[in-house]
């Protein structure tokens, strides 16, 4: 797995981009039901807390603004923040005009944001796509950032999803699964090691999906 050629770079493409945000909110395909129940996760996480309009959000890498529609519920003061602008393009319209403060291009594992500055951070379709070394620098950066909690999801490597992913590739040819899954237990080691409490580990859809989702609490 080649970090910069195969994510750092790969989705600074106007048309990756484009297909990208067609699956994931336009195309009736499962990654759009996987992500519809996982905006309704986060936003029914977000609401066991009390916040406010001081209150700072951190969306890293925002991608084309999945969780935009999200925080149209909340009072957050909403920062978005991806490495491609390409993708950030198609993000601009899903959050909150007078809520959203800045839009930035930024590396997740080492950002120019003031340590300690967001009062939620969440990171969502990123920590799969990375090694083992860069899901730890991401890990620490998003630590530094928050003065609370944070929420990242990652594809989960379990028996189950690596029989569904070999069953999948024999039905369906383009079939990419995603490339550096990790045990959920290694994922809430890796997140205790960097310091934060793990709140609530769960999978967005049970055997069907390898999506896991962590809280995490500084």
């Amino acid at each position: 797995m080649d970090y910069k050629k195969d994510t750092l770079d790969a989705y600074q493409s106007a048309d990756r981009a484009k297909e990208y945000k067609k699956f994931h909110t336009k195309q009736f395909s499962w990654g759009r039901l996987v992500t519809l129940i996982e905006q309704w996760i986060i936003s029914k996480e977000l609401k066991k807390y009390k916040w406010s309009a001081s209150d700072k959000l951190l969306d890293i890498p925002c991608g084309t603004g999945i969780l935009g529609s999200v925080l149209h519920d909340f009072p957050f003061e909403i920062f978005a923040s991806d490495i491609s602008i390409e993708m950030m393009e198609y993000a601009k319209n899903e959050y909150p005009s007078n809520r959203l403060v800045e839009f930035t291009q930024q590396d997740i594992t080492n950002t120019g944001f003031k340590r300690g500055s967001f009062s939620c951070v969440i990171t969502l379709g990123f920590l799969h796509r990375v090694p083992l070394d860069i899901k730890r620098e991401t890990l620490r950066e998003i630590f530094e950032l928050t003065n609370n909690i944070a929420i990242v999801t990652c594809s989960v490597d379990n028996p189950m999803q690596r029989l569904k992913h070999k069953i999948l590739s024999i039905v369906k040819k383009d079939h990419v699964p995603a490339p550096c899954p990790i045990k959920l237990k290694d994922l809430i080691s890796e997140c205790e090691d960097q310091g934060f409490y793990v709140r609530n580990s769960l999978m967005v859809l049970p055997l069907l999906s390898s999506h896991g989702l962590l809280v995490l609490q500084k």
